[in-house]
C-alpha cells in the first residue's frame, strides 16, 4: 500500500486538535520560522550535521523545482500528553504559493523509487532546508561549529525552528526532527493550476488518526 500523507491543512491550522491511538488529542500551533532564499529554486532537504559542507555526503535536489524567490518557513507544533508533556515540531511546510492544495505527491530526488521508504535521513536529530547551490556556505557544521552550531545551541523556548544566514547571502532553515533520528518524508503540495504550493516534512512523532 502506497503511503498517503496526513491532513497537513488540518495540522497547519492554529488550535486545531488531533485524537491519538492512545484516546489524547494533540493540539497543534503554527510557528513563523522566517524566509528563506532560493536563487536556483531547487529546495534540498537533509540533516545538516551529517550532510553539510561535505562533498561525499551532498544531497541531491528534489526534482519538483519552483521559480526562484524568498519564501515562507513555518512549523506545525504539536503539544501532548501522553506519556508526558511534551512539545514538538509535527511538520515544516515551505509556502511556495498561498493557494489551497489540492493534490500532495511525494517529494523525491532524481532516482528515487515512489514507495514507503522514501525520505531523508535524520542522524543528528535535525532536518533543514536550502537551496541546493548552499551546501558549502555554512562552514564548521560539521564540525560542530558556525551559524547553523549557534542556532542549535541558543537557549530558546519551544522546539528547535530557525532561519540563520551563512556565506554570500544564502540562507538555511533548520528545525529538530519530532521523534529524533529516522526517516522523514517531504511531500509537495499541487495547487488547483497543477503549480508547487509548498513542501511539507513529515516530522510527526506520534500515532495521529486520521481527521477525515
Amino acid at each position: 500500500m502506497s503511503m498517503t500523507p496526513p491532513d497537513f491543512a488540518h495540522w497547519f491550522t492554529p488550535g486545531a486538535t488531533v485524537p491519538t491511538e492512545e484516546k489524547r488529542d494533540v493540539v497543534f500551533a503554527v510557528r513563523e520560522v522566517g524566509e528563506i532564499t532560493l536563487p536556483t529554486g531547487r529546495l534540498v532537504a537533509c540533516d545538516p550535521i551529517v550532510h553539510l559542507c561535505v562533498d561525499d555526503e551532498r544531497p541531491d535536489p528534489f526534482t519538483a523545482a519552483v521559480p526562484p524567490g524568498r519564501y515562507r518557513v513555518q512549523t506545525a507544533e504539536a503539544t501532548f500528553t501522553y506519556p508526558y508533556d511534551r512539545t514538538v515540531n509535527a511538520a515544516v511546510r515551505l509556502v511556495i504559493r498561498d493557494t489551497p492544495v489540492v493534490r500532495w505527491e511525494p517529494a523525491l530526488v532524481p532516482g528515487e523509487p515512489e514507495d514507503d521508504d522514501f525520505g531523508f535521513g535524520v542522524d543528528a536529530g535535525a532536518g533543514c532546508y536550502l537551496d541546493t547551490v548552499a551546501h558549502h556556505s555554512f562552514p564548521g557544521t560539521d564540525d560542530d561549529s558556525g551559524v547553523v552550531w549557534e542556532g542549535l545551541d541558543a537557549d530558546t523556548p519551544g522546539p528547535t525552528a530557525f532561519v540563520a544566514e551563512g556565506e554570500n547571502g544564502h540562507t538555511i532553515a533548520v528545525f529538530a526532527s519530532g521523534w529524533g533520528d529516522g526517516l522523514y518524508p517531504t511531500w509537495v503540495g499541487r495547487d488547483a493550476d497543477g503549480e508547487v504550493a509548498c513542501f511539507v516534512t513529515d516530522l510527526h512523532p506520534f500515532r495521529f488518526t486520521r481527521t477525515r
